[in-house]
């Protein structure tokens, strides 16, 4: 038999004879369980003293980045059953009280550290800065990722659109012997690079988003959760499209600086 973590919540006290337990969708979808199953729970794996509980709901587990990846079978069950199973009483490893609106967390943390003995009394706010250093690491290695990926998209746009420039030289020429002044010419050069700059950014963007789509879709339902795996946020849209922008105005100065003192007559073939 599977062994089953079991995790410490207190419940209502129960109205049917048999102890009432929820379990997650994960182990309900493992153990093919539907609420009003009765099963049996034993503290060892061997099965022994083994008390039987009423199934009386499913839940979802909530999109926790912490718990989502680890796929643990849980089962809620009422604090005395739980004492009864395991053959200890009056001995908890974890307490979670929820406080009231406008309570000082900080005050009454520090209080009961300073009243109690035999537990530490930590705030939400700790508990999350001491668990999430993994997921700092993870942030910042991402950020370093999209940045080094920014650079080297940045530098093939602007390859892209000085090439593009390049292959127009005749056509340029043309432009200049017919009397086009050169300001004309630069104003043309500077929208049509911004404009190749933006909408290679505006596609970047959506297939972005796309990949984003696909990736949660397929976490989504591997790990049964809503958690958000992949997200393309504001402001990196907006970055991207301020670097689209720079990219085309330096493309074009930097397209316009080199045909400033293009051969006329030798681009024309003559």
């Amino acid at each position: 038999m599977k062994w089953i973590a079991i995790l410490l919540l207190l419940l209502p006290v129960s109205a049917y004879s048999q102890p009432e337990i929820l379990i997650n969708r994960l182990l309900a979808d493992r153990l093919s369980i539907r609420a009003g199953d009765v099963v049996e729970i034993a503290p060892t794996g061997d099965m022994k003293n083994a008390e039987q509980f009423r199934v009386a709901g499913i839940y979802e587990e909530k999109a926790d980045p912490y718990q989502v990846p680890l796929r643990h079978s849980q089962i809620k069950m009422h604090l005395t059953d739980l004492e009864s199973l395991m053959g200890r009483y009056d001995q908890v490893d974890l307490i979670s009280l929820q406080l009231a609106k406008n309570t000082d967390a900080r005050k009454l943390v520090a209080r009961l550290n300073a009243e109690a003995i035999g537990f530490t009394a930590y705030s939400a706010n700790e508990l999350a800065s001491r668990t999430s250093a993994t997921f700092e690491v993870v942030s910042r290695f991402h950020k370093a990722i999209a940045f080094i990926t920014m650079v080297a998209g940045a530098i093939f746009i602007f390859a892209l659109i000085v090439l593009r420039v390049e292959d127009q030289r005749k056509n340029l020429a043309i432009l200049t012997i017919t009397g086009i002044s050169k300001r004309t010419i630069l104003q043309s050069l500077l929208l049509e690079s911004t404009l190749f700059a933006f909408l290679a950014s505006l596609m970047g963007a959506v297939i972005g988003q796309i990949a984003a789509a696909i990736v949660n879709a397929y976490y989504q339902h591997y790990y049964a959760t809503t958690l958000i795996f992949a997200q393309v946020s504001g402001h990196i849209l907006i970055q991207a499209m301020s670097i689209s922008f720079f990219l085309g105005i330096a493309a074009g100065t930097f397209s316009w600086i080199r045909l400033r003192h293009l051969p006329v007559l030798e681009e024309l073939g003559r």
